[in-house]
């Protein structure tokens, strides 16, 4: 929708690929603040709805910034409930001392394991990419989230993951026992200047409570202090205690959370 002064109001309807489902949506409402409170975001909820209607939802969802309480409002009074929580945090990168933390590297590196970032695993392993896509592929059944978490296929992997213009080779983080990766972290370029992004951080489960997501934390904070960032940004699940646990510990610090609100249009068979 728009005027004279332009778009005052946008709306959309999409699905997740990390959890697709064909009868699961994922709707957006952009409303100008200076338009709020007018029924726009009304009007727009209800066309989408009615759009949706052809395709036999089962369930749709919408994130909502925490601080935005009238959006948070205008959900619930329409059925939905809000069934995830993710923090959002960040670590001043300039204060942050990793020689703080050597033992956390000490205590991995004394079991026998090593640290490489994938460029390095390249040089060494021809299949490094498809064992970093295994890994993540195990470890998607234990990611927190209302729906199963869907790694795909190897050949998509590498077209949506390994050719994504914020990959970096040189970013990403293994412990490896031997040649076999016990976990994995990664770091994304960030859109804005200074920053850089957290991806995913994951352990096998018959490597966890080893300090091994502890140590690819740190080997990452400083990759990103070393070269030059001055922040660095991470989400995590409320319910991910361990590593809320080692972000805490780190020093990052919590920014407003989304929320994800979900209503069942019918039961799931």
């Amino acid at each position: 929708m728009g005027g004279d002064d332009g778009i005052f109001c946008s709306c959309l309807y999409t699905q997740w690929e990390e959890t697709y489902h064909p009868q699961k949506f994922v709707i957006k409402i952009y409303v100008h603040p200076d338009h709020w409170g007018k029924g726009y975001g009304a009007l727009s909820y209800d066309f989408i709805i009615k759009k949706l209607e052809p395709l036999d939802p089962i369930k749709i969802s919408i994130n909502v910034y925490e601080p935005h309480t009238h959006s948070i409002h205008f959900f619930r009074n329409r059925g939905f409930k809000n069934t995830f929580k993710e923090y959002e945090s960040s670590l001043d990168l300039t204060i942050y001392n990793p020689k703080l933390y050597q033992d956390k590297f000490d205590s991995v590196f004394q079991k026998g394991f090593r640290i490489v970032t994938l460029s390095e695993f390249r040089k060494e392993e021809e299949n490094a990419d498809y064992k970093a896509w295994e890994l993540e592929r195990d470890a998607a059944p234990d990611m927190p989230f209302t729906d199963p978490i869907i790694i795909p296929e190897f050949d998509i992997y590498k077209k949506t993951v390994i050719a994504h213009p914020k990959f970096n080779p040189d970013s990403w983080f293994f412990v490896l026992d031997k040649n076999k990766i016990a976990g994995l972290s990664h770091l994304w370029k960030s859109e804005i200047d200074g920053g850089i992004d957290t991806g995913l951080t994951a352990v096998r489960r018959e490597y966890r409570r080893m300090r091994i997501a502890t140590a690819l934390k740190h080997t990452s904070l400083s990759w990103a202090k070393n070269n030059g960032y001055k922040w660095i940004r991470t989400d995590n699940a409320n319910i991910n205690k361990g590593m809320l646990s080692i972000n805490i510990h780190a020093g990052f610090k919590f920014m407003p959370a989304w929320l994800l609100f979900e209503k069942y249009i019918k039961e799931e068979k």
